[in-house]
């Protein structure tokens, strides 16, 4: 028999009562993964220094790799993922990035690192999977209070997974082990950790794409449109675009601060490798604690698109004050604060209001696009800000202000087309079509 009902695109058929039930799955396997790659952090510059010829510009190197490798990875595991099932593209990043691990800590020479960092990287698509995962198993409504959930197991792992591993490294230091071996280790223990998530997601892990229903709501959903209705893809280019946009400037802005705080507070305070542990860690906390109690609520009194533009305000204004704050500590401190909370505003919004306007059966790709844009980011924002921060005198004046009144002024320049795209908003919230169960 046949029967119809008219629902939501972004409101799927079988959504489970208690989302939940199949996303926790997804939480643990997220932070495991993520635990894995906060492991090497205190170690990875140290390992590529020990060997031979190697320079701050090597290490530099290794790092952006994984980066230039994910913006077509993320693209393409989102594609896969869209095509054959979330499951699969999951447990193959999972488990690509524990290899990875395990080739870094057995590698002799850097061309082997290099290698397997953008090995990882080219298959490191868990998070923009894990983003689509949720939005086939929530509506439109759940859904920040579900991906501020990924934001969240990211901010706990990121801040935990580099004090575990500088944790490992003294233990090994202390019985004796040499650098080689301190380095070695805490990578097998990332590659361990890498290996029970794949284990934990092989057993655990449900598939949320049904794809042959999906073909049948399209076809569907295709003979109601007229000729002169154009798809989701092209009706929706402009939003899309803006929020992509978004997504690139706000990682650019907090990528500012990542790359070039230290060398800020070591030249102003004399503060150094312990000071700045502490202040990223607390931002860690700060980022679980906001992603886990308080964006849904801001996102849902706010709704998707005034969240996200206020997100890119909050940490573009309070990213350029950063220099301008140094005389005042406890101003200084209170700009970093919202600066952190608009980047974990925008690690929720941002990623629903691209899910929004992205059909069902493309979610997977187009947030992967939004990685890709992230990821882009992260590659170019360290050699712009290291460059601008060199030279902020002669560009604006002053010691260390390019590079963070660049980054603030583009990201809150990005946020104001997120508004305007309110006006693209779906015909009566959401665009409607029958959904026919066969």
């Amino acid at each position: 028999h046949m029967s119809a009902k008219t629902e939501n695109i972004t409101d799927e058929s079988g959504n489970s009562p208690n989302p939940m039930a199949k996303l926790k799955s997804v939480y643990l396997s997220v932070f495991i993964d993520v635990l894995g790659i906060g492991l090497v952090i205190p170690v990875l510059p140290y390992l590529v220094l020990s060997f031979p010829s190697s320079s701050a510009a090597t290490v530099g190197l290794t790092i952006a790799v994984y980066s230039i490798a994910q913006v077509p990875g993320s693209i393409i595991a989102g594609a896969i993922s869209d095509k054959y099932g979330r499951r699969v593209v999951l447990l193959a990043s999972i488990f690509a990035s524990a290899l990875s691990f395990l080739f870094c800590g057995l590698a002799r020479s850097l061309p082997t690192i290099l290698v397997a960092r953008a090995a990882s990287g080219l298959t490191g698509g868990s998070i923009s999977v894990a983003q689509a995962v949720v939005a086939d198993v929530t509506t439109v409504e759940e859904r920040p209070k579900y991906l501020g959930l990924i934001g969240a197991c990211i901010g706990i792992a990121f801040t935990f997974g580099p004090g575990l591993g500088a944790s490992v490294s003294a233990i090994v230091e202390a019985s004796g082990g040499g650098p080689q071996e301190q380095y070695s280790i805490v990578l097998y223990t990332a590659a361990f950790f890498g290996a029970l998530g794949f284990v934990y997601a092989w057993r655990n892990l449900e598939e949320t794409r049904d794809l042959e229903k999906d073909k049948k709501m399209k076809i569907v959903e295709e003979e109601e449109e007229t000729s002169d209705d154009s798809s989701s893809y092209s009706k929706y280019f402009f939003p899309i675009i803006f929020t992509l946009n978004a997504m690139f400037w706000s990682n650019y802005a907090f990528t500012v601060m990542q790359s070039t705080y230290g060398v800020l507070i070591f030249e102003e305070w004399g503060w150094s490798t312990s000071a700045l542990g502490i202040i990223l860690v607390v931002s860690g906390l700060e980022i679980a604690v906001l992603q886990g109690a308080f964006i849904k609520p801001i996102v849902s009194w706010t709704g998707k698109h005034v969240g996200s533009a206020l997100s890119c305000i909050l940490l573009g204004t309070f990213l350029a004050g950063l220099p301008v704050t140094l005389n005042v500590k406890a101003l200084h401190f209170a700009s970093f604060f919202f600066h952190v909370a608009g980047f974990s505003l925008g690690q929720t919004a941002l990623p629903a209001l691209l899910s929004r306007f992205a059909p069902k059966e493309g979610q997977g790709k187009i947030l992967g696009l939004g990685q890709a844009a992230q990821a882009a980011a992260r590659v170019l924002s360290p050699l712009a800000s290291g460059f601008l921060y060199d030279n902020s005198s002669s560009i604006v004046g002053t010691d260390y202000l390019a590079p963070y009144l660049l980054g603030g002024i583009m990201c809150v320049g990005s946020g104001i087309p997120l508004v305007l795209s309110m006006m693209q908003r779906r015909e009566g919230g959401e665009k409607k079509m029958v959904v026919v169960d066969f």
